[in-house]
């Protein structure tokens, strides 16, 4: 039986496949295999993928069908592993040969800890290197410079202010860890890892090394891309740190409290902003309801705030139908539906 189980959804990254399976294979950790899951790809990802099929570490599941789910496919992925850890690996980032056997140390002489990560580089669609995910984080910064091993719920008070864990590529877990937490909520398209992480973090430490050893590419065709448009992810972001706050029975200092609900409300203020008219039209349902979760949060002098913002909206709203001309009936009418549903 391997000791890792790498798990490599695919729909649609032909054109990464080859570097990034080529990554796995040759990582120097070598007790591991591959599974690979492509959800009913529409280019030629089947044709890069039967090269490796003949490695005996690579495994593959074809589906015939598209899930429209992603974490679907992780769960199905982890379904079919046989190892005592799990890489879910990104079908278009890559990563240095060394990443699992050093993940692997950390999860090996620490027995305690569930979750083991590394320093991301972020790249464009070429591969090349443009940024860093420790330059994308706002306050604690030095606390990602150099290694450590911290308690599961201390890592969740970092955790309630936004994900600290930016790539699931570069994390390796235990499986039964992993199974305890519930898997991947497959409700959410976006928040899913964010989820599983906190619930696994409230019965296991966590691990982390400042070396780079994993590459996260940035391109318009990823799912986060599409979907930032219409406001999803400020909507999953509000339902994560709700749950946090609510369900994990943990105390939060006010300061903390509001820390997470500011950076989520600057969000949606940032998203409104740079809207269009039409798309705050096509998408008014989501922002009433980011608007009611947000409200929920401390229900004080920080709705107050979202309440202007929400007055904005209707602002921009009207501006927009009052430059519409014939068309104003048209949009009325989708202001309702929205409104209704």
């Amino acid at each position: 039986m391997p000791k890792v189980s790498i798990i490599l959804p695919n729909y649609n990254y032909a054109r990464y496949l080859d570097e990034r399976i080529q990554s796995l294979l040759n990582q120097t950790y070598k007790d591991f295999e591959l599974i690979i899951l492509d959800d009913a790809s529409t280019d030629n990802s089947l044709e890069v993928i039967q090269k490796y099929i003949s490695d005996p570490r690579v495994r593959t599941q074809f589906f015939s069908e598209n899930s429209g789910l992603p974490y679907k496919r992780w769960n199905d992925g982890a379904d079919l592993a046989q190892g005592d850890y799990l890489l879910f690996a990104g079908a278009d980032d890559s990563c240095e040969p060394t990443l699992i056997e050093k993940l692997i140390e950390k999860l090996e002489h620490h027995p305690s800890v569930g979750l083991a990560y590394s320093q991301t580089w972020i790249t464009d669609s070429d591969g090349k290197i443009i940024n860093s995910c420790k330059n994308l984080r706002d306050e604690d910064k030095e606390r990602w410079e150099s290694d450590y091993v911290d308690r599961g719920k201390n890592e969740i008070k970092y955790m309630f202010n936004g994900n600290t864990i930016f790539n699931a590529s570069c994390l390796l877990m235990r499986r039964d860890i992993f199974i305890k937490a519930g898997k991947f909520d497959t409700k959410l398209l976006l928040s899913s890892d964010w989820l599983l992480y906190v619930k696994m973090l409230m019965f296991s430490d966590i691990a982390f090394i400042a070396e780079p050893l994993n590459y996260f590419r940035e391109h318009p065709q990823t799912v986060r891309s599409h979907s930032s448009k219409s406001g999803l992810h400020i909507e999953e972001q509000v339902l994560v740190k709700k749950f946090i706050l609510n369900d994990l029975g943990l105390s939060f200092s006010p300061e903390t409290v509001s820390r997470a609900f500011d950076t989520a409300q600057q969000e949606w203020f940032n998203y409104i902003y740079n809207s269009h008219g039409i798309s705050i039209i096509t998408n008014l349902k989501r922002n009433i309801t980011i608007f009611k979760l947000l409200s929920t949060f401390e229900g004080k002098i920080k709705c107050q705030l979202a309440s202007r913002l929400f007055q904005k909206i209707i602002l921009k709203l009207y501006q927009f139908v009052r430059s519409l001309g014939n068309r104003k009936s048209q949009i009325k009418s989708t202001i309702i539906d929205s409104i209704k549903n």
